[in-house]
């Protein structure tokens, strides 16, 4: 199963020991960063190693895939045997004569030993395909959880992304070879007994027929294996092309989101040579693979055609000699003609098996990837309502940045300061505001909260002290209360209605929750519930703001909060500003200057770093980038005053 994230011993409250750990976090992380790219890539895990993991996996999801995967060996070689000596055990009693009944009661054992035999393959069958969709379900979920908790940052690397990919792939379904891997390993240890079995019937005639077979595997082995490592170097190509395949083929087209602009901007043909493009794309990696497949099998063929053609000629020239007898015969006959399944069988199941080997590896190595930030015990929240923000000197550049976004920066925000973020698109304020609160971690510097690094924080303690009124948001498929409450009730988690009341009237959504027949009880997402209703883009902003008011945290983050509301709701949510933020540390981002006024301080960044800072009075008086754009904004609303005057008049 997954492994636990990085333990973090208690050394944190140690100075130096902090500072140990955080070099070590932060070399781990750059390595991972600076990961070198090849375009051979190799495994991480060794092919035993992975049979080890995925027996532990199916033991912990489903004991009986365990046991059937055992089990099926032994009950299926027993049917091989039973199929291989049947015909000559009764040719060689009828040859001699025996007793009519004798050779009656034979014929019931051996047919009946192979009805039982059936029957308990069968049985096995039936519970490992039954057993196999739990152990996708349990490998997909784990993926899948621990994609949603791992840290922020660490998605935005496309290395990581990659890796995601990979294991995403390895067992996305009941098919993938990741996922059938024991199966396989379980096929080709019953091939190769059966190989030995037959093999060894083989060899009394002539040992030289054994070692024109095993040569017919060997040759088709490295054949095999040739193929798999030329896949394998291309997989990642392939998985790309497969990602913006279904991104334009089933998000676009079913994300009703992008109805509007496909037909007013007739995008359609847009898409649709995209889709044309990477058709072609696809259409000649997979040609490739297919060629290399083809090949493969072409070489098989003849190996196969030759060894069979020069065994059967063998055993014919024997039966003609005299050498040996009718029973003999048929004995060596079938076990010929059925030796040459197992070759194929172990060929093809060699191929599966390692390819499902790299899908285990792929998945486990997933896994491997590291949280930075603590996620053991850390050092206990500040008692205070608000808490101090500080930066010193933090860089940042994203992972497929070619500049940095933030260049030594260094301030310090009071606990309960309302502090300003402005300046134009890409100068770095949502960035700062993520490595605040821990979503993103600095390439040089550091952040302290409450003068404490956000290193030393439990890493989910340290996410309670914020609220934040995102530009991009997630609404739940619940009730405007329990999405302002962000609790489950079905856990036995409580709302609290007057708590509640007052967060939606502070956010301006009063009047519309009143309007609605259920009222905060109204589910939201209409694509899912029909009784639901759905939300203006203004409404959203205020039912986020009366979140963020709800989890009544330490620091406040409002990026954009009055994008999407008309003048009379954006006017009204700054006279509330005050009552909003009163018990917190308030960072704000608008593009609006004028709404910065009632902050204590503004931050203007330009250059990636802060270009300017004061009151928004000093600011003006310095006649600086801040005046600049600040002008440039309120010449329209000037203009537009003198417009509407001149009308009047």
């Amino acid at each position: 199963m997954p492994e636990k994230a990085l333990f973090v011993p208690k050394i944190f409250y140690m100075p130096d020991g902090y500072a140990m750990i955080k070099t070590r976090r932060r070399e781990a992380y750059m390595k991972q960063k600076e990961r070198k790219k090849t375009t051979a890539r190799k495994p991480k895990y060794g092919f035993f190693s992975c049979v080890a993991y995925s027996l532990g996996v199916m033991w912990k999801s489903s004991k009986g895939t365990a046991v059937s995967a055992v089990a099926v060996i032994p009950v299926s070689l027993a049917l091989y045997a039973i199929g291989l000596y049947m015909p000559s055990i009764l040719l060689r009693e009828l040859e001699l004569g025996d007793a009519f009944f004798r050779i009656v009661w034979l014929i019931f054992a051996l047919v009946g030993a192979q009805l039982v035999f059936s029957l308990i393959k069968q049985y096995i069958d039936i519970k490992r395909s039954d057993a196999e969709h739990v152990v996708v379900n349990e490998m997909l979920y784990d993926l899948r959880a621990r994609r949603r908790d791992m840290d922020y940052f660490l998605r935005l690397d496309p290395e990581n992304e990659q890796i995601i990919t990979r294991a995403e792939t390895a067992v996305r379904d009941n098919h993938t070879a990741g996922v059938h891997f024991i199966e396989y390993c379980s096929n080709m240890l019953l091939h190769i007994l059966s190989f030995v079995l037959f093999g060894a019937v083989i060899s009394t005639i002539s040992p030289w027929i054994l070692l024109l077979l095993i040569a017919g595997c060997l040759i088709n082995y490295y054949m095999a294996k040739w193929q798999q490592r030329q896949n394998y170097k291309t997989r990642d190509k392939r998985n790309a092309i497969n990602k913006k395949w279904l991104y334009l083929t089933w998000a676009v087209s079913t994300d009703l989101g992008y109805g509007k602009e496909i037909r007013l901007f007739h995008f359609g043909d847009f898409f649709d040579k995209l889709i044309a493009k990477l058709k072609g794309e696809w259409y000649s990696e997979y040609e490739k693979v297919e060629k290399r497949s083809f090949l493969v099998s072409l070489v098989s063929f003849f190996i196969v055609l030759i060894r069979d053609g020069v065994a059967y000629a063998f055993l014919i020239w024997l039966a003609v000699d005299g050498r040996i007898d009718s029973a003999q015969f048929v004995l060596y006959f079938s076990a010929i003609s059925q030796i040459s399944g197992f070759v194929a069988g172990i060929l093809n199941t060699w191929s599966r098996m390692h390819e499902g080997a790299l899908g285990v590896s792929d998945y486990r190595e997933f896994f491997d990837i590291r949280d930075m930030l603590n996620r053991a015990d850390g050092i206990p929240l500040p008692d205070a309502k608000a808490v101090s923000i500080e930066f010193r000197n933090v860089s940042y550049r994203y992972p497929t940045g070619d500049k940095k976004i933030l260049d030594n920066i260094s301030f310090h925000i009071r606990a309960g300061e309302k502090v300003a973020l402005v300046g134009v698109n890409g100068a770095g304020k949502t960035t700062m505001t993520m490595l605040m609160c821990g979503l993103l971690v600095p390439d040089e510097g550091e952040v302290l909260i409450d003068g404490h690094s956000v290193y030393e924080y439990n890493r989910d303690e340290l996410y309670k002290m914020f609220s934040l009124v995102p530009q991009k948001y997630s609404l739940m498929p619940v009730s405007i209360a329990e999405n302002i409450a962000i609790v489950d009730r079905e856990a036995g988690e409580r709302i609290d209605t007057q708590k509640l009341e007052r967060c939606i009237r502070m956010a301006g959504l009063e009047e519309k929750v009143s309007a609605l027949p259920k009222g905060v009880e109204t589910p939201l997402n209409r694509q899912i519930n029909e009784e639901a209703t759905d939300l203006s883009g203004g409404e959203i902003q205020k039912l986020l703001l009366a979140r963020a008011i709800y989890r009544d945290a330490k620091i406040l983050i409002l990026d954009e909060p009055t994008a999407a509301l008309d003048p009379i709701a954006e006017d009204a949510m700054y006279r509330r500003y005050d009552e909003i933020s009163s018990s917190s540390t308030s960072i704000f981002i608008s593009h609006r200057l004028a709404s910065t006024r009632f902050c204590d301080r503004i931050f203007f960044l330009d250059g990636a770093c802060i270009a300017e800072q004061g009151t928004h009075d000093s600011l003006m008086e310095m006649g600086g980038k801040y005046r600049q754009l600040f002008d440039v904004q309120a010449k329209y609303y000037k203009e537009a005053s003198e417009n509407e005057t001149e009308t009047n008049v």
